[in-house]
Protein backbone atom coordinates (compact mmCIF):
# COMPACT_ATOMS: atom_id res chain seq x y z
CA UNK A 1 0.00 0.00 0.00
CA UNK A 2 0.94 3.50 -0.78
CA UNK A 3 1.84 5.98 1.85
CA UNK A 4 0.97 8.90 -0.27
CA UNK A 5 -2.82 9.62 0.30
CA UNK A 6 -5.21 9.16 -3.08
CA UNK A 7 -7.15 12.19 -4.37
CA UNK A 8 -10.65 12.89 -4.61
CA UNK A 9 -12.49 11.39 -7.06
CA UNK A 10 -13.71 14.31 -8.02
CA UNK A 11 -12.20 17.68 -7.50
CA UNK A 12 -14.18 19.38 -5.48
CA UNK A 13 -13.25 22.87 -7.04
CA UNK A 14 -14.46 21.37 -10.56
CA UNK A 15 -17.79 22.17 -11.67
CA UNK A 16 -19.14 18.67 -11.80
CA UNK A 17 -22.81 18.85 -10.81
CA UNK A 18 -22.48 16.35 -7.91
CA UNK A 19 -23.78 16.85 -4.19
CA UNK A 20 -21.72 18.90 -1.73
CA UNK A 21 -21.86 15.68 0.16
CA UNK A 22 -21.05 13.05 -1.95
CA UNK A 23 -18.51 10.37 -1.19
CA UNK A 24 -16.73 11.26 -4.41
CA UNK A 25 -15.83 14.79 -3.32
CA UNK A 26 -13.69 13.14 -0.41
CA UNK A 27 -12.33 9.94 -1.37
CA UNK A 28 -10.96 8.04 -3.83
CA UNK A 29 -12.63 5.78 -6.32
CA UNK A 30 -11.94 3.00 -4.03
CA UNK A 31 -13.24 4.57 -1.15
CA UNK A 32 -16.71 4.27 -1.88
CA UNK A 33 -19.75 2.40 -3.75
CA UNK A 34 -22.38 3.69 -6.30
CA UNK A 35 -26.04 2.75 -5.57
CA UNK A 36 -28.75 3.58 -8.40
CA UNK A 37 -31.28 4.77 -5.79
CA UNK A 38 -31.59 5.32 -1.54
CA UNK A 39 -32.25 2.39 -0.19
CA UNK A 40 -32.49 0.82 3.44
CA UNK A 41 -29.30 -1.10 2.72
CA UNK A 42 -27.42 1.93 2.84
CA UNK A 43 -29.11 4.34 5.25
CA UNK A 44 -28.93 7.73 6.15
CA UNK A 45 -26.46 8.60 8.99
CA UNK A 46 -27.96 12.09 10.35
CA UNK A 47 -24.50 11.88 12.89
CA UNK A 48 -22.55 12.94 9.63
CA UNK A 49 -24.64 13.38 6.33
CA UNK A 50 -23.62 10.54 4.98
CA UNK A 51 -25.09 7.33 3.36
CA UNK A 52 -23.13 4.29 4.82
CA UNK A 53 -23.71 0.59 3.78
CA UNK A 54 -25.20 -1.39 6.81
CA UNK A 55 -23.25 -4.67 6.51
CA UNK A 56 -19.64 -2.54 6.82
CA UNK A 57 -20.12 1.40 6.93
CA UNK A 58 -18.93 1.79 3.44
CA UNK A 59 -19.62 5.53 2.04
CA UNK A 60 -22.44 5.53 -0.62
CA UNK A 61 -23.35 7.86 -3.19
CA UNK A 62 -26.95 7.34 -4.88
CA UNK A 63 -26.56 9.50 -7.77
CA UNK A 64 -24.14 7.50 -9.88
CA UNK A 65 -25.39 10.40 -13.07
CA UNK A 66 -23.69 12.83 -11.10
CA UNK A 67 -20.54 11.00 -10.66
CA UNK A 68 -20.68 9.44 -14.04
CA UNK A 69 -20.53 6.21 -12.73
CA UNK A 70 -22.62 2.82 -13.21
CA UNK A 71 -24.53 1.68 -10.45
CA UNK A 72 -22.57 -1.13 -8.55
CA UNK A 73 -25.18 -1.95 -6.44
CA UNK A 74 -29.34 -1.88 -6.66
CA UNK A 75 -31.85 -1.44 -4.32
CA UNK A 76 -34.44 -3.62 -4.05
CA UNK A 77 -38.07 -3.17 -6.21
CA UNK A 78 -40.34 -0.64 -4.23
CA UNK A 79 -43.27 -2.85 -2.58
CA UNK A 80 -46.67 -1.68 -4.38
CA UNK A 81 -49.57 -1.83 -2.64
CA UNK A 82 -52.58 -3.43 -4.53
CA UNK A 83 -54.92 -1.23 -6.29
CA UNK A 84 -57.91 -0.29 -3.40
CA UNK A 85 -61.33 -2.27 -3.71
CA UNK A 86 -63.74 -0.19 -4.81
CA UNK A 87 -66.90 0.52 -2.66
CA UNK A 88 -69.77 -1.46 -2.73
CA UNK A 89 -72.77 -0.98 -4.81
CA UNK A 90 -76.40 0.02 -2.80
CA UNK A 91 -76.28 3.02 -1.07
CA UNK A 92 -75.75 6.39 -2.89
CA UNK A 93 -74.35 8.91 -1.86
CA UNK A 94 -76.67 11.90 -1.28
CA UNK A 95 -76.08 15.29 -2.17
CA UNK A 96 -75.53 17.90 0.52
CA UNK A 97 -77.82 20.28 -1.45
CA UNK A 98 -81.53 19.40 -2.14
Amino acid sequence: MSDQAQPPFIDPESDYPCCWFCPALRLPRSGFLVADRPSRLWPFDAADGHRYTVDDRTPVCVHPGRVGLAAERTAPPLAIDPPAEPAPAGKRRLRWWR
